[in-house]
């Protein structure tokens, strides 16, 4: 294989993208999956706050890609690494591996996270074990040997994440009903945004930031960054709901719920300001969902990424079903 490293215009090449359609196109929502390729690949080429260094292998065609992405945000000494594709070939990952810790140690480089697309506000992790069920809206794809190759190179810390659905609510509504009852009780109220203003996207974004910002791998958007990734036009053409829960006057957490297809919602983040974490409230957001699907006929409920052993363990997984496991990395080189 023939590795080289190259100058990223502002959109993926011709190359890339059929690459990633040869090895995805097949999927239902392989369109959107290709967006959010494309508007993270943006991310790192047209930001003063990124320097994106990306390789190509070629054997013939292009069959492997990956990028070293250094975000001045990160702390001194950290990367991140992504936009990965690999043929299902020991050697040509070891090579292309190496290129990138090579290129990451000539740049300071000690500690490499991963892999990303652009920033961990670009969801892209390995799938570590799958039941074969389709890829849902928002989850970015890869293949099972992509796990098993950065496994090889001995990573120094492993974060699980998972998805799981559930297609009855009686059981789950009954276990959280409480947080619901809390609500009024202690002055709070959840309202569902029925347009999505950049005023809204400015709440949420500030909320994120405070909520998010102790995370593994995180970096504090621009606003400029943050609207240009949840895009009005993005939340209006996916969004089923989004929950803004109140106190008094001031939003206090959100839960946005995106819709998969007419039978079947996604549930995204819940996110509470800190000083309102433990008291039952996300349960109450997660019942208001819960509710509102059932009323309109909804009979599955997927959540989406959530990681393992965070607050979410919390809530009642009895009757839900994983059907996918996912990972990401942190190497010290």
């Amino acid at each position: 294989m023939q590795l080289k490293e190259y100058k990223p215009i502002k959109k993926p090449s011709d190359e890339l993208v059929n690459l990633l359609r040869q090895k995805y196109g097949e999927m239902k929502n392989f369109d959107l999956l290709l967006s959010d390729f494309v508007k993270a690949f943006d991310f790192c080429v047209d930001n003063e706050n990124v320097y994106f260094y990306p390789f190509v292998g070629h054997e013939g065609e292009l069959n492997a890609h990956i990028a070293l992405i250094i975000d001045k945000r990160l702390p001194k000494g950290e990367a991140f690494f992504g936009f990965l594709e690999i043929p299902k070939d020991v050697s040509s990952f070891q090579m292309v591996w190496e290129a990138l810790i090579d290129k990451a140690r000539s740049l300071g480089i000690s500690t490499l996270k991963g892999p990303v697309n652009g920033s961990i506000w670009h969801q892209y992790r390995c799938i570590k074990e799958t039941d074969g069920s389709d890829f849902f809206k928002s989850e970015l794809s890869a293949l099972t040997y992509y796990y098993d190759f950065l496994k090889l190179v001995k990573p120094n810390l492993e974060i699980q994440y998972y998805s799981a659905y559930r297609e009855k609510f009686d059981l789950v509504l009954q276990k959280i009903q409480e947080g619901n009852e809390k609500l009024k009780a202690f002055g709070f109220e959840i309202k569902e945004a029925k347009n999505i203003e950049a005023g809204d996207l400015k709440i949420i974004a500030d909320l994120s930031k405070t909520v998010f910002q102790n995370n593994w791998g995180y970096t504090e958007l621009t606003d400029r960054e943050f609207l240009k990734l949840y895009t009005t036009e993005k939340l209006d053409a996916h969004l089923n709901k989004l929950y803004l829960l109140y106190r008094d006057k001031d939003i206090v957490g959100y839960c946005s719920t995106v819709s998969e297809d007419k039978t079947t919602i996604i549930c995204k983040t819940i996110a509470l300001l800190p000083e309102y974490q433990g008291k039952g409230l996300g349960n109450a957001l997660a019942f208001k969902v819960h509710m509102d699907a059932k009323d309109v006929g909804i009979t599955k409920v997927i959540y989406a990424l959530i990681r393992e052993g965070n607050q979410v363990s919390n809530f009642p997984k009895d009757d839900a079903v994983i059907f996918r496991r996912y990972a990401a990395f942190e190497y010290k080189i």
